[in-house]
């Protein structure tokens, strides 16, 4: 009998497949990094064929020895991924066949590439995900303890990326914490999305008369139940969307708080200091100290967003049912993890590292005239004007601040009353950053009240 030209799906073809075919069919050269959920899944999948009595017991416990021995020369790097099978499904069943030999054709029994690759990927996936959340409970960490050491410092807060009115640091970066608690609820959403099994599913109808018990491999394989439509299953990616939609929103928030501090590292601002670990110099220049480590952050995260865009155009024409163009959701994806798999790293290391410069945040914090609200609600307060009366007014006084080249608390009584008569002396006590501050007392608001409030709440959160 004529040998077969490949050992998955030759049989009925004649020739072989072309180098060009090799290129761009095989994709072992990425999707190795499915190994070990490939071993988990053919353990517990040869459980199933055990247990509908396809196999024996001791067609069993060959099928897990060989099994785990491969799992183990993978764990110390000794195996060798091989080109000659296309997909780490092939590579694994033919490492098995070395071992076992014809015996290793039965664990295919009843299932496909196609139910195979998906329950792969969700994993995958689902193992990712327990780490994201690990990492960002770490960076929530770092954002508490950075923020009770400088929860007294005082700076600017930005709208525009102008002085807009003072705000605590601490307030500042309990921003942050909230964004990424968000994130952190997003990745918790879809670990228990990815609860419904596909394994069983075969090609896309199902299998036929082998009775292998879907519900007992689901539970075995850590999922709650299985998928409910053979069809969907195979070509659902829905998962691998919801993991880069993930990924892209958590690097974007990731991304602005690095541009901030970007910002305030410039030496017009020189707000704080990133750490010689975390910097890089100039080639040409001999001053320079560049925040690269944050710069970074900024360009990977639209590689992250290029991932899901790749994904959204790929599924987008396919029709019902499992097409080879699904295997390209595997780079995407795990280029994706590996970006925002350093970017968390770094930024947890620059929130730790980065040496805040408190005179300067201060200092800036009097310009712009981010008091002039302040001035403003006081006037409605103690004069009984409107909100708009008082905006007009704070607004004048503002001006002729200006032309005096002053600011707001530096400005004379007498010129105060020149636009408003009944402006009092008292109006100094609102025009400073510190009391302007103590009067944000809302709930969610920068007075020092209400951001212990805040970091309390937030350690209750982890």
């Amino acid at each position: 009998m004529k040998k077969s030209i490949n050992p998955l799906w030759g049989g009925r073809f004649e020739n072989k497949s072309s180098n060009l075919l090799k290129k761009i069919n095989n994709s072992i050269g990425f999707d190795y990094k499915l190994a070990l959920q490939d071993i988990k899944l053919n353990l517990e999948y040869s459980k199933s064929l055990k247990k509908a009595k396809i196999i024996t017991d001791p067609e069993y416990k060959k099928i897990k020895k060989a099994l785990e021995e491969i799992c183990k020369q993978i764990n110390v790097g000794k195996y060798k991924f091989s080109e000659d099978f296309e997909d780490i499904h092939m590579n694994i069943e033919m490492s098995l066949k070395k071992k076992i030999g014809s015996l290793a054709g039965k664990i295919h029994t009843g299932k496909s590439r196609n139910d195979q690759v998906v329950t792969d990927l969700k994993l995958w996936t689902r193992e990712k995900l327990g780490i994201l959340v690990k990492d960002i409970i770490d960076i929530q960490k770092a954002i508490i303890k950075k923020a009770e050491i400088n929860f007294s410092v005082i700076m600017p807060g930005f709208t525009h990326l102008q002085n807009a009115q003072p705000v605590l640091f601490a307030h500042y970066l309990l921003s942050l914490f909230e964004m990424l608690q968000r994130d952190k609820k997003r990745v918790r959403n879809l670990q228990e999305n990815l609860n419904e099994c596909p394994l069983g599913s075969g090609a896309l109808v199902g299998t036929n008369f082998f009775e292998i018990d879907r519900f007992s491999l689901a539970k075995n394989l850590g999922f709650k139940k299985p998928s409910e439509n053979s069809i969907d299953s195979v070509s659902d990616r829905d998962f691998v969307l919801d993991f880069l939609f993930i990924v892209s929103t958590l690097s974007m928030h990731l991304s602005r708080f690095a541009e901030d501090f970007i910002i305030w590292s410039s030496s017009s601002f020189d707000f704080l200091k990133f750490p010689d670990s975390l910097s890089t110099g100039s080639s040409i220049m001999p001053q320079k100290k560049n925040p690269d480590s944050a710069e970074l952050i900024r360009a990977k995260t639209g590689r992250i967003f290029s991932s899901m865009i790749n994904i959204l155009i790929v599924l987008k024409g396919l029709p019902t049912g499992y097409s080879k163009d699904l295997q390209e959701d595997k780079e995407a994806i795990f280029d994706a993890y590996e970006s925002i798999d350093i970017i968390l790293k770094v930024t947890n290391e620059i929130i730790k590292l980065v040496k805040i410069n408190k005179k300067a945040m201060l200092k800036s914090s009097f310009d712009g005239y981010s008091t002039a609200t302040d001035l403003a609600d006081w006037i409605v307060k103690n004069i009984g004007k409107t909100f708009r009366q008082a905006h007009e007014i704070s607004g004048k006084i503002v001006l002729l601040a200006e032309k005096q080249k002053m600011k707001l608390h530096e400005l004379d009584l007498k010129l105060m009353q020149s636009i408003e008569p009944k402006i009092t002396k008292d109006v100094y006590t609102f025009l400073s950053p510190i009391n302007s501050i103590n009067q944000k007392k809302s709930y969610g608001g920068t007075a020092s009240d209400r951001v212990k409030e805040a970091l309390l709440r937030a350690k209750k959160k982890l």
